[in-house]
């Protein structure tokens, strides 16, 4: 800065292959309901709505819904037609802010810190950037975010992960608290210079930034405690601007800070804040997500742990797969600047709508038999970190931790199992952000 192996066994080949389980039967409507079993897997609403109206709109959404991989794929690369202006939807923490700043209900000390939200808010960045401004953020960035700093992460991960597999209970160890959320988190934290001390509130403030993702209704001690942790953020991160202003040090914030273009002006506070917004959940919650639903994958399969194992390299596969399986971010928001077809259907002007990844990474008009996680196969892109201009920026860092984090725990922990198969896991509360709160596994140590 995100299954069951079939092992056909012929005379002379293996065809390495995890079949998926089946979804319940469930319409969209079910899932925007947050339903939980359809939370959990809602491939099976997301084939029905390709399967009979690809491009409709959703009346509960108050969103034009994208379903189909080839339609999905061209609005993506449409930046002329297509804004970001909205790209984390009507339930992100800013549409919250614009919806209760006249709300009467809600603290006047709320209603202040919503109201610091909007005016920053203004400032169009990256994620929510169009070109020719997204261009020269982008560019800005990538002069601070360099190949050098990711390099450095790769043995920090390494060592990182061996301390927590150090600590895991091999009777029972949660997976997300004990390895998939600090690996990313302090990974983050550290390219941002916040020390280990602060690590618990850093956690809270990416949480307090995620809840508003995916959830279409929250109620007022949800919305105070939400905006109390956003507040506290830019306070923290204005500070230390600030001191990074007068004494730079080698870290992402003085870099950043430094950050010039010929003919370009510099990174201006509104603009470094909400960035490190979006860094700090793109760099968080999607690769903690990305790391879990991976090791919960692993451990309904000993057979594919002993496979990755005997051969690392295909761990870049499976965690391609993983993406295109189970994306951390199932969905990426677009508005129509002006009337446009899309996929035969006319969309108006100024209408928001929500391509679902989810659905396209998994269109039979693409993949063979797209419900399989297939190691040897060469699959199509997934759509999971984007396409084009707006391609995730951070994409290569979460491969990496993701990579690494993976390669230490299948060398250290065999047998890898769900502490308890019968129970269903749960998943957050949001139709967008797809991850686990919870997941307790067995292992047996590599030494033993």
């Amino acid at each position: 800065m995100l299954n069951i192996l079939s092992i056909v066994h012929e005379e002379f080949a293996v065809t390495e292959r995890v079949e998926t389980p089946t979804c319940p039967v469930a319409t969209l409507d079910d899932l925007l309901a947050l339903r939980p079993d359809v939370v959990r897997c809602p491939y099976s609403a997301y084939a029905a709505q390709r399967d009979s109206e690809p491009v409709t709109h959703n009346e509960q959404l108050g969103a034009w819904v994208v379903t189909r991989h080839e339609d999905v794929l061209d609005v993506l690369r449409d930046v002329t037609r297509f804004s970001n202006r909205m790209a984390s939807g009507p339930s992100s923490v800013s549409s919250i802010a614009q919806q209760i700043l006249q709300n009467d209900e809600i603290p006047e000390r709320t209603r202040r810190q919503a109201a610091r939200r909007m005016e920053l808010s203004k400032s169009r960045v990256l994620l929510f950037s169009d070109p020719p401004l997204h261009k020269r953020q982008r560019s800005l960035v990538n002069a601070a975010f360099t190949p050098r700093r990711v390099a450095e992460l790769d043995g920090a991960v390494n060592e990182l992960t061996n301390r927590l597999v150090d600590n895991f209970a091999p009777d029972g160890t949660d997976i997300v608290e004990a390895f998939s959320m600090p690996i990313p988190m302090t990974v983050i934290a550290t390219l941002l210079g916040v020390p280990p001390s602060h690590m618990k509130t850093f956690k809270d403030w990416s949480n307090a930034f995620t809840r508003g993702v995916g959830a279409l209704s929250h109620d007022v001690d949800a919305i105070i405690e939400i905006f109390d942790q956003v507040d506290a953020f830019y306070d923290y991160f204005t500070a230390e601007l600030d001191l990074r202003r007068e004494h730079p040090v080698d870290d992402l914030l003085s870099d950043l800070l430094a950050a010039r273009l010929d003919g370009e002006a510099p990174l201006t506070l509104p603009e470094l804040l909400q960035m490190l917004v979006q860094f700090l959940v793109a760099g968080n919650e999607t690769t903690t997500n990305l790391l879990t639903s991976a090791v919960w994958t692993l451990a309904k399969d000993p057979q594919l742990q002993d496979i990755l194992r005997e051969d690392p390299s295909k761990i870049t596969n499976f965690l391609d797969e993983v993406l295109r399986l189970e994306p951390p971010v199932q969905g990426i928001w677009r508005v129509a600047v002006e009337d446009v077809e899309v996929g035969g259907t006319r969309i108006p002007a100024d209408s928001l709508i929500y391509l679902v990844t989810g659905s396209a990474n998994r269109d039979p008009a693409v993949y063979t038999e797209p419900d399989d996680l297939d190691l040897d196969q060469t699959r199509a892109r997934h759509l999971t970190f984007g396409r084009g201009e707006h391609s995730c920026l951070g994409m290569n860092l979460a491969k990496m931790e993701s990579k690494a984090a993976l390669a230490v725990l299948l060398e250290r922990c065999h047998n890898i199992a769900l502490a308890d198969p019968d129970q269903d896991v749960t998943f957050h509360r949001s139709f967008v952000l797809h991850g686990i709160e919870s997941l307790p596994v067995t292992f047996s140590p590599a030494s033993a």
